[in-house]
């Protein structure tokens, strides 16, 4: 550790007692600590009987780390933020990366799933919003065209002032500059089109979020599925299929309708995740088409696919689906494309060229679940880089005011395509 000019670890792995000895943070022998607790002994924690050394186990004063730069900083619940800060005695500079608009800690026993504990709030979101603001200087004002059509649109304006107006006093509808003025947002992004940034941008970074000219020809929707999904007008790379139906979802085991059999599903789904059959179809017959599409096309799409979803046992309904389909099989082997399932949760920080986001819920009650959390619905809208496809039933999910926002836009700019269930054909 000596030789090196950067030490990289978890925050947890910060508090391995090796690297503390190395900064001279004593580790003291352990003491068995007893208390009698209904009759019982009890081992308690141990505690170091120092707290810092002159000399680093090899003989040398102990290893100074004045910089620690946590990443992913939003994500981790506080007091894992504060051990690398501590643990080394030397910390001077700290700098935080994340982003406080995206997924919060993950705090398992917070049943509610929409971060109400109060270890869901990361150090770096409680900086951020107490902090003052950062004074910014800069050699030269950025020079990069932007591409603003979608994100200046009125009907993205709109559907920004909606928020604001619906939100509640449960989650208050601050803008971004207010929220997190302690933060400093780089407000470039090179992943998406344009027109996959733009509710994001406007709803949640308050249209500070822009995007470079040059990513417009970049990132085109593919053909493959502009041929599918073929829009009248505009250039959007966004599509939202409305998979409507009175109760689409379901709690637990899907119905074996669609080839596969129950004993072929996890048991841990089967009282406390949601599927939808409906959706998992239209879904896996689109990426059908596609995969047909590219044996015609003369400049095949060859980029990769991601597929997201709020609910796991929608993650293990689609897997089960496809390893089902003997289609879906042969086209694979035909001509494979690299396609990945996986949970919203689990995307954070990645992203793909083609995403197909299945919402999963549909029912009358207008129950959206922890849907209704923003900032996963925020990282479900930005891992795309040339084309979003959201799979929802439109009726359930406009009782979120985050969701009927994004509905809206969707209607505004003219990329909604309503499907029966029962029927493959999209109008």
């Amino acid at each position: 550790m000596r030789e090196a000019d950067v030490i990289v670890c978890t925050s947890i792995g910060a508090a391995d007692s090796r690297l503390l000895a190395a900064c001279g943070m004593l580790v003291g022998e352990e003491e068995k600590v007893s208390e009698h607790l209904n009759g019982k002994t009890k081992t308690a924690a141990i505690m170091p009987k120092d707290d810092v050394a002159v000399f680093a186990p090899d003989g040398l004063p102990p290893l100074s780390l004045p910089f620690v730069i946590i990443d992913e900083a939003c994500q981790a619940v506080e007091p894992g933020s504060l051990i690398p800060i501590f643990s080394t005695n030397s910390c001077r500079s700290l700098v935080m990366l994340g982003d406080p608009c995206q997924l919060p800690p993950t705090v398992i026993s917070d049943a509610s799933g929409v971060g109400s504990s109060p270890l869901s709030v990361s150090l770096m979101s409680r900086l951020a919003s107490a902090l003052p603001q950062p004074v910014i200087v800069t050699a030269q004002a950025d020079k990069t065209p932007k591409d603003d059509l979608y994100l200046n649109l009125k009907l993205t304006k709109q559907a920004a002032s909606l928020v604001r107006y619906k939100g509640d006093q449960s989650e208050p509808s601050l803008s971004y500059r207010k929220r997190y003025s302690g933060s400093l947002l780089l407000t470039v992004q090179y992943r998406m089109h344009p027109s996959i940034a733009a509710f994001s941008s406007a709803v949640f970074y308050d249209s500070m979020l822009s995007t470079p000219q040059f990513l417009t020809g970049q990132r085109p929707v593919p053909s493959e599925l502009d041929d599918i999904l073929p829009l009248e007008r505009g250039q959007a790379s966004v599509r939202f299929v409305n998979v409507s139906g009175p109760n689409n979802e379901k709690r637990g085991d899907p119905v074996a309708s669609t080839g596969v059999l129950p004993s072929d599903i996890n048991p841990s789904i089967q009282s406390s995740s949601f599927t939808n059959e409906a959706e998992a179809s239209q879904l896996i017959d689109m990426i059908k088409d596609l995969m047909k599409n590219r044996e015609t096309s003369s400049t095949p799409f060859d980029g990769t696919v991601g597929i997201i979803t709020p609910y796991t046992g929608q993650v293990i309904l689609l897997k089960s689906m496809m390893a089902a389909d003997p289609e879906f099989r042969s086209l694979m082997q035909k001509n494979p494309i690299a396609i990945e399932v996986n949970s919203i949760d689990a995307y954070q920080g990645r992203e793909r060229d083609l995403i197909f986001f299945s919402t999963v819920r549909s029912n009358r009650k207008g129950n959206v679940g922890f849907l209704s959390d923003w900032r996963r619905m925020n990282v479900a809208l930005t891992r795309a880089k040339s084309g979003l496809v959201v799979f929802g039933d439109m009726e359930t999910l406009v009782n979120d005011h985050h969701w009927e926002a994004f509905c809206g836009w969707c209607e505004n700019v003219e990329c909604v395509f309503d499907v029966d269930p029962t029927e493959k054909s999209f109008e």
